[in-house]
């Protein structure tokens, strides 16, 4: 009998440019990090979370899984900055900043199906960030960050940042794999005017999307909300166990 195992799968599907083909192929490794063969299991990321050991939690996945993909994966699992969950603030030192750049920051993951046609931005554009500095009052700046770290956030389709770190769940992954598939069957061969125009039909055919109801009368987002926190709550029980051992 051959043990189940994580596992990539590979398909043929329409993207409207080649930045969201690369955000793609992030967000199926974010999904990977959270699979569970069963459900009282840990997942590849809960296994680096709770023994603090990259190598340990990385030797769960197959043996086929080209080098480049490893390499991706253990940026991915790296420790989440303790402050703002970004690659520079409250990190100035060389050696921490190497520590928390690529893929470690919020802005640098793939926010999920909801996000997949999100144009790039980082710190100059984060408007939510701004506001909250020009409104400090006597909160610490360790404050400041925990309550950017946890407001949802128009440039993440209303995310948290800490919900976009975690990552998507099982449940995100059968929903983007079904999105994909219906916007490959909708605009597959099709011309259009220009990237941008097939961009904005993507966006428009994604947001009427996300808000229909499913057979339990939740909607996609609801489903992908209700499962990052899922996660965010099971990562949160696993470090305070961990703690708790040492």
């Amino acid at each position: 009998m051959v043990e189940k195992q994580p596992r990539l799968e590979t398909r043929t599907l329409w993207l409207p440019t080649r930045a969201s083909g690369e955000r793609s192929l992030l967000m199926g490794l974010e999904f990977s990090l959270n699979q569970t063969l069963k459900g009282d299991e840990l997942s590849i990321a809960e296994v680096a979370c709770s023994t603090g050991n990259i190598d340990q939690a990385l030797a769960i996945v197959p043996p086929i899984v080209p080098q480049p993909i490893r390499r991706k994966m253990r940026r991915l699992l790296r420790p989440w900055p303790d402050g703002r969950y970004t690659a520079y603030t409250a990190y100035t030192a060389y050696t921490a900043y190497t520590a928390y750049s690529a893929n470690t920051a919020a802005y640098q993951r793939s926010g999920g199906i909801l996000n997949l046609f999100t144009p790039p931005w980082g710190e100059e554009e984060d408007e939510v960030w701004a506001e909250i500095l020009a409104q400090r009052g006597a909160e610490s700046m360790a404050e400041l960050e925990q309550r950017w770290n946890t407001a949802p956030h128009p440039f993440f389709a209303g995310l948290t940042p800490a919900q976009v770190m975690v990552g998507g769940g099982p449940q995100e992954a059968e929903l983007a794999s079904e999105f994909q598939e219906r916007l490959t069957q909708t605009f597959d061969g099709q011309r259009f005017e220009s990237e941008g125009d097939s961009l904005l039909k993507t966006l428009l055919l994604l947001r009427g999307w996300q808000c229909q109801p499913r057979p339990d009368g939740r909607t996609p987002s609801e489903i992908i909300f209700a499962e990052r926190d899922e996660l965010l709550a099971r990562r949160a029980r696993i470090l305070a166990e961990r703690a708790a051992t040492r």
